[in-house]
């Protein structure tokens, strides 16, 4: 393979790797409730990997749009990520419930740190290698990858965790990440990029000041969101078990609905070309809320199905959407920045405090409340939406 479909073959295995690694810990949640761990533990432990995800993204940009260093930079997260895999299963094998959390606690710091570096590397990447009018379909291909590795994530955790073992099935899992990670870095080693000199200032690095116009707004409306959407995926599966009182019943019915996004990235990819990331971000924000409402108050199993497999197809929408949507507003030389402060600051941080007051809600009364309150949260970001602005400032 040569030129950019090498790079999206391999930025799309590393999607793959990064967003499989976005669920295990909440499917993990639905075995630490049984080990003694509360959910407010639970809800700071998801917020402690959002935030380091949010608050590192802005500054890995940073450094990948200066030394154009990509490939490593990514790597260098997958790593992270790894040695997350190695703490959560130092987890099982604790019989002591103060240590088992600092193990937990160690294990989010660096699952949060490795989530933190493909987004804003492997969107710029793209946004590099294609122009703006290619660039989120490209953006939404790759976002499929990231679908299918969400997608199919809860069911081989939950199948692998209680046929051998969560902590034998979690080291199953770390080494395969490994080496898919190794194949990843080797793909792109020859992919990096640099800015041309007369597309910095003399520290070399652009400025992001020419497009705060849009990029504040943007990131408060997707902060808000992601509370709601974060919070949902978060406590999803042990609401689910809750629920159904099954383990695979729960892991059957979110990778059936997280599957829709393989088909939603793509075409919310191609769309955003068409209509511009405007027009998308209000319909996937819109109509993610209304079917999430419809899955919390009809209580059938297959309207239930059918309406949190809509809401997945348009919530996890962002990548193409949000990515595509900042490539047509911003220069290519600030692109890696630029996602950062989309992707981390609004999207993860936002994530981290929807993750945090979910648990004390639900523990104090009980699992629907909380996702009653990301219901409202929802509602919000579609309210704040009127703020978006329609157009680029010449």
């Amino acid at each position: 393979m040569k030129g950019n479909n090498r790079v999206l073959f391999f930025t799309s295995l590393g999607h793959f790797i990064n967003d499989s690694f976005l669920v295990l810990f909440p499917v993990l949640s639905m075995y630490y409730l049984s080990m003694g761990i509360n959910t407010t533990a639970i809800s700071i432990f998801g917020a402690i990997y959002n935030f380091l995800s949010g608050f590192l993204g802005a500054p890995i940009g940073r450094i990948g749009d200066k030394k154009g260093n990509y490939a490593e930079l990514m790597f260098m997260g997958f790593l992270l990520i790894f040695l997350s895999g190695i703490f959560f299963i130092l987890s099982f094998f604790i019989s002591n419930l103060l240590i088992r959390y600092v193990s937990v606690s160690i294990a989010s710091l660096f699952l949060g740190s490795g989530l933190a570096f493909y987004h804003p590397l492997g969107g710029a990447i793209l946004q590099l290698s294609y122009n703006k009018d290619e660039a989120p379909k490209a953006l939404g291909i790759n976002g499929s990858m990231g679908s299918l590795g969400r997608a199919i994530a809860p069911y081989v955790f939950v199948v692998i965790f209680d046929d051998l073992g969560v902590s034998k099935g979690l080291f199953a899992v770390s080494i395969v990440t490994l080496i898919l990670s190794l194949i990843t870095y080797y793909g792109l080693k020859e992919s990096s990029f640099k800015q041309e000199k007369n597309s910095v200032d003399e520290t070399g690095i652009a400025s992001l000041k020419p497009y705060m116009y849009v990029l504040i707004p943007l990131t408060v409306i997707i902060f808000v969101r992601s509370m709601f959407i974060a919070g949902v995926q978060l406590f999803a599966p042990t609401y689910l078990y809750r629920l159904y009182k099954s383990h695979y019943t729960a892991g059957v019915f979110l990778s059936i609905s997280y599957a829709t996004a393989i088909i939603g990235q793509p075409y919310f990819g191609r769309l955003t070309s068409r209509k511009g990331g405007r027009f998308v971000v209000n319909l996937t924000t819109i109509l993610s809320t209304v079917f999430f409402l419809i899955f919390l108050y009809l209580r059938n199993y297959y309207v239930q199905l059918l309406s949190f497999a809509l809401f997945a197809f348009f919530a996890f929408s962002g990548f193409p959407n949000l990515l595509g949507y900042v490539s047509q507003l911003v220069d290519k030389k600030v692109f890696a920045r630029a996602n950062g402060v989309v992707w981390s600051y609004g999207n993860m941080l936002g994530g981290a405090l929807g993750m945090i007051i979910g648990g004390p809600i639900a523990g104090f009364f009980g699992f629907f409340y909380a996702m009653l309150t990301y219901g409202i949260l929802g509602i919000l970001s579609s309210l704040l939406l009127i703020f978006l602005p329609k157009t680029r400032k010449s």
